[in-house]
């Protein structure tokens, strides 16, 4: 029992738990959420042109100055500012005959947000591209697949001269060329206050030819293979999974907990459903006020973070878990953060990863001191194919590692897969397939129309549903050792990174047709440099005695409590470079696609099996 678990948690307005459960005869079980899905718009414009009407003046957005973010102050757009924008770039688009997708290669920014509403009014799919497929890639393949995939008629980046190795890598040739700052030399381009026009009846029209089986996005997704699909988001998937996620709400009591107003400040890429669908629009559905934040859990971008997160004081934060850990140290020595943070919170949440129980403890500590009470923390489930959230844990939680249970307006089927349950879901959240991808969406589903997750979850307590569900690892992640034991990658993945306890990030779990596991280790760079006492390279920092003392002695803990061969760790070898997104070793979900990683490091595999270990390689 933790040391804060007999403090109250602070008011959250939950609906009363319901759930209903159905156990078929060859041990396929069914869940569904008892609460009713709330009514929702019909498409994701329904909200914002909502809220420029009922609350004109209350902002949408804020981001610093995009030319010098060092500078003070935020700049704010309005809900009313933002409706008039949104339909003159949506007229823009209308003028100029677009009838193909718009391409966004740019950090999460206001011009981003109006580009993205202004095409989807329009009746334009967007195609929200990961800028470092642009900007970190050297041989541009990934951003040519998807420029081949989608064919986009326009092409949005937020600066001319930053994207232009990109254009040119990515053979724009006479495409439309929409640009915030710098034109790009040698395209068809245009500024968006060129482009943007008001007047006309057309986008009116345009509004009401909007339905929910309108395509809205096609979002990426790396899946297994490492090979982009494009995931038809369709607007009545992403306008109906808003209001699942305010279906096991109490709004009133809400409103009353934190103000008529919900605050978020976040750094999730709008590239990746989480960002873009959980965050954004969940926002803009909510009428909310969205910080943008260009910081990250990352040493270089840890400040900036920590910099806006004092500066404004939030009603709900969800994020991964990396940022989690690093705000956990964070408050423990930043009482104004502290201060700032937990003023209003009502509700933490984290997602696209597992996160360890002992970053739980610590923030709570915090929480228990600033404010008296308890904060829940508390995870959400799903995939770009579910725009994203298809369960949560939607009561005060203190327990990592589950997902929850299913959100109104979808139903969960768990699946007997050898001693697992493989998760399954159906849904007016859930996607009709992939872009141009047949025999991929057919694979995706089931006989009677579930979509495979690829995902084995478990019932905290068979007994007692209603507690929920945690992770159980990657049903496509499972292999067999030599001697025919089976590993669950993903849940060893898991146990070990929290074993180590902030010292490593993440792992890929290697052994397929090997006597032994091994691991190829990632370490929190940040938490090391802390760790070692100073700020040292990469190479010269999976070196240290401190680090390897970390990891040795939280392995070997690992190994006490699980010396069974499924789950023992034998060596690990840890990485000078981190998981590249660029090149397929992370999936949108955060986590490491781990077939790509061991494929790309191939060589780093063979070390871990060498007859003649390396003095690298941590030997347990």
């Amino acid at each position: 029992m933790s040391e804060t678990s007999h403090i109250p948690f602070r008011e959250v307005p939950y609906l009363p738990q319901k759930i209903n459960i159905d156990h078929r005869s060859d041990g396929t079980i069914l869940l569904d959420n008892g609460q009713p899905l709330k009514a929702h718009p019909p498409h994701m414009l329904w909200p914002l042109k909502h809220w420029a009407s009922t609350a004109p003046e209350r902002t949408w957005l804020a981001q610093r100055d995009p030319v010098d973010s060092s500078r003070e102050g935020w700049q704010e757009i309005t809900y009313a500012e933002a409706w008039d924008r949104v339909q003159a770039m949506a007229q823009g688009f209308l003028n100029a005959g677009v009838d193909a997708p718009v391409m966004i290669l740019s950090r999460n920014t206001i011009d981003h947000a109006i580009v993205m509403y202004g095409a989807m009014l329009a009746g334009l799919p967007v195609v929200p591209v990961t800028p470092a497929y642009a900007l970190l890639s050297q041989d541009f393949v990934r951003l040519n697949y998807v420029d081949k995939l989608v064919e986009p008629a326009v092409i949005y980046v937020e600066d001319g001269v930053e994207y232009q190795r990109g254009l040119d890598g990515m053979q724009t040739a006479d495409r439309l060329v929409l640009y915030s700052r710098n034109a790009p030399q040698g395209y068809n381009s245009q500024s968006l206050d060129e482009f943007a026009v008001m007047g006309g009846n057309s986008v009116a029209e345009a509004y009401d030819r909007l339905t929910p089986e309108t395509i809205a996005k096609f979002m990426l997704t790396s899946g297994s293979t490492g090979e982009p699909k494009a995931v038809i988001n369709t607007h009545g998937m992403i306008a109906a999974n808003a209001k699942m996620i305010r279906s096991v709400w109490d709004e009133d009591k809400l409103s009353v907990v934190t103000g008529d107003v919900q605050v978020m400040c976040n750094f999730l890429p709008w590239s990746h459903t989480y960002g873009a669908n959980a965050i954004l629009h969940n926002m803009t559905d909510w009428g909310g006020t969205l910080y943008l934040d260009w910081g990250a859990p990352t040493p270089a971008r840890l400040p900036e973070m920590i910099r806006n997160m004092k500066d404004v004081s939030t009603t709900q934060h969800t994020t991964v878990p990396a940022a989690w850990a690093a705000l956990a140290t964070e408050f423990e020595r930043d009482e104004a953060l502290a201060e700032t943070f937990f003023k209003r919170i009502c509700s933490m949440a984290y997602g696209g990863a597992a996160m360890g129980q002992d970053i739980y403890e610590r923030i709570q500590n915090v929480a228990v001191r600033v404010t008296g009470t308890r904060i829940s923390l508390s995870a959400g489930y799903g995939a770009t194919e579910t725009s994203p959230t298809a369960s949560n844990v939607h009561w005060p939680n203190d327990t990592m590692g589950l997902i929850g249970l299913p959100l109104p307006g979808n139903t969960f089927k768990l699946v007997p897969a050898g001693e697992k349950l493989e998760l399954r879901v159906k849904g007016v959240n859930v996607t009709p397939g992939y872009y141009r991808n047949e025999e991929k969406t057919r694979a995706a589903f089931d006989e009677e129309g579930f979509y495979r997750l690829g995902d084995a979850v478990r019932l905290v307590d068979p007994e007692q549903p209603e507690k929920g569900l945690a992770f159980d690892g990657r049903t496509a992640e499972e292999f067999k050792l030599a001697n025919g034991t089976w590993v669950s990658a993903g849940k060893l993945r898991v146990q070990a990174v929290q074993a180590v306890d902030g010292a490593l990030a993440d792992a890929v779990v290697c052994g397929l047709n090997q006597d032994e596991v091994c691991l190829l280790g990632f370490i929190n760079e940040g938490y090391c440099q802390r760790l070692v006492g100073e700020t040292l390279p990469m190479e010269t920092l999976i070196a240290h005695p401190k680090v390897i003392d970390a990891v040795r002695v939280g392995l070997k803990a690992h190994n006490t409590a699980h010396p069974n061969a499924a789950n023992r760790i034998a060596r690990i070898l840890l990485q000078p470079t981190p998981p590249q997104a660029d090149a397929g070793e992370i999936t949108e979900k955060g986590y490491i696609n781990q077939n790509k990683s061991q494929a790309l490091r191939a060589t780093e595999v063979s070390k871990l099996y060498d007859a003649r270990v390396s003095d690298m390689i941590i030997v347990l």
